[in-house]
């Protein structure tokens, strides 16, 4: 029924006057809101993907600078042994997993600004305390507080998945995630001229001064965010800076649209429903492979250049190249992937590509060779991670499942990191560590094909449960409830694959 209490279901059968002109009003508001939530689409890619990518951007650029910091003569000055140096890149990893599930469960607890905010500034303060640091027993706990930190800043994605559709969430995610690549382009680039400028003209070292120029920014975000960014959209009361009323009231839709219930709590019972859901454990396995893949490049991609022959300034400068191929690959196939609302197939090309990668670095000796070798790498691993991603948050109704869901894959991914940190200890060709690296990617896509599989099984018994009430002329009595109750076993809910 419209607001004159004509039902517009069977318009035809209304008088031709009344017809036409209910049907043309119902037409104009429809598309009034359509307009509408084009606006707000508009104003979200904008405004919230842009902070929580400048976000992303600095919490790369404090993670990865001590891979750089090594090149510039960290671990010489302050006397480290490579066991040590390994140790002290681990440790983030141990800080990062202790608080992988409280932060995505605290977002509910905490607004996302707030959290988030308040997380980037703080890991900041440890990156610029490590440039004043000279025990290793500092540097450890240095290290476990900045990962404690940046696992608050993780959530982003979960934050995406009630801000977004299913189908807009991978693209978003990318939009987010660029930023990481950029920052490896740029950290090598930020190296390169704190070494050649700032080397030798204070007391302090150049990595000191790398520190430094790295970790002041972190304070500025931070408090940018705890004040601009806005919380989840049931959350806004009334019209703020970004958005107004209407728009506010369009963005719950949309919430409920892309399989979310406002203003969702922590529901124990969905923290064992994600522990017992295969498809955790297929993403999880498949999140660890790629976690593994990017915290080598990101720990040791300087490492491996000036490994390939090249001196510590060209180094710095090389090291921009393979991040430069996945910024570009990384927007470019989780766009596509989001055009075609699938994901498995894509991300299983992204890990072959990648696969093809390391077994490149391990058969050649050539330079420019290597270089092309490591730039496969990124060209698969970095959007493999994001699509990854995205299969997790739109295949898991529910919020505190989806975060335990989450949070698996990422506490996999990051005890597979501490691995990556660990394994190439044999240049120039650290083949163990290559090798490690390929046995992961094989695994993953073995899960990718199983997960793909499983889901798409259950969408076939979820399909034939449809017509089998519908033929019996009945309503599924669960159709009824919600996705906080039924959670992705809901009738409605579809799997992509």
């Amino acid at each position: 029924m419209d607001r004159h209490g004509y039902n517009i279901e069977n318009a035809e059968n209304l008088p031709p006057t009344a017809a036409t002109t209910t049907v043309a009003a119902d037409n104009d508001v429809t598309r009034s809101r359509s307009e509408q939530a084009q606006r707000l689409l508009l104003k979200m890619d904008f405004t919230i993907v842009p902070m929580l990518a400048c976000s992303f951007f600095i919490a790369y650029l404090d993670r990865n600078n001590i891979g750089n910091a090594r090149v510039m003569g960290m671990q010489k000055d302050l006397h480290l042994t490579d066991k040590q140096f390994f140790n002290c890149l681990s440790m983030f990893y141990v800080g990062y997993l202790t608080f992988m599930l409280p932060s995505n469960l605290a977002m509910r607890v905490i607004s996302p600004p707030k959290m988030i905010g308040t997380a980037i500034i703080f890991f900041g303060i440890c990156t610029l305390c490590l440039a004043a640091t000279k025990k290793y027993a500092a540097i450890l706990v240095l290290r476990v507080l900045n990962g404690s930190g940046q696992a608050f800043v993780q959530v982003a994605f979960l934050y995406f998945s009630i801000w977004y559709k299913r189908s807009e969430v991978a693209t978003r995610a990318a939009m987010y995630y660029t930023p990481a690549t950029i920052s490896g382009c740029l950290s090598g680039l930020i190296a390169y001229g704190v070494d050649k400028n700032l080397r030798d003209t204070s007391k302090l070292l150049s990595w000191q001064w790398l520190f430094i120029t790295e970790g002041a920014p972190s304070l500025v975000v931070g408090v940018f965010l705890f004040f601009f960014l806005p919380p989840f959209p049931e959350q806004l009361k009334k019209a703020n800076w970004i958005f107004n009323r209407e728009e506010i009231k369009i963005a719950v839709q949309r919430t409920i649209e892309a399989n979310n219930q406002p203003n969702a709590r922590i529901v124990r019972k969905q923290i064992w429903a994600g522990l017992r859901d295969p498809k955790a454990y297929f993403t999880a396995v498949i999140h660890g492979a790629v976690v593994l893949g990017i915290t080598s490049i990101n720990c040791f991609l300087p490492t491996f250049i000036l490994a390939f022959g090249f001196g510590p300034l060209e180094t710095q400068l090389f090291s921009m190249i393979p991040y430069g191929v996945a910024t570009v690959s990384l927007v470019t196939v989780c766009l596509l992937s989001d055009r075609v609302n699938s994901k498995g197939p894509v991300l299983l090309l992204c890990l072959a590509t990648s696969g093809i990668g390391y077994i490149i670095l391990m058969a050649t000796t050539n330079k420019v060779a290597l270089i092309a070798g490591a730039c496969l790498v990124t060209l698969g691993i970095f959007p493999g991670g994001i699509l990854n991603v995205a299969w997790i948050n739109i295949n898991h109704g529910g919020y505190t499942k989806r975060s335990t869901a989450w949070a698996m894959a990422q506490v996999t991914g990051n005890a597979c990191g501490i691995v990556g940190t660990q394994v190439y200890r044999d240049p120039p060709r650290f083949l163990a560590g290559h090798g490690t690296l390929l046995g992961s990617l094989v695994l993953a896509i073995g899960a990718t094909v199983t997960n793909y599989l499983w889901m798409k099984t259950a969408n076939r018994k979820k399909e034939e449960s449809v017509m089998k009430w519908r033929n019996e002329g009945r309503e599924n009595p669960n159709r009824n409830k919600t996705y906080e109750e039924l959670l992705d076993y809901h009738p409605d809910f579809k799997y992509i694959l």
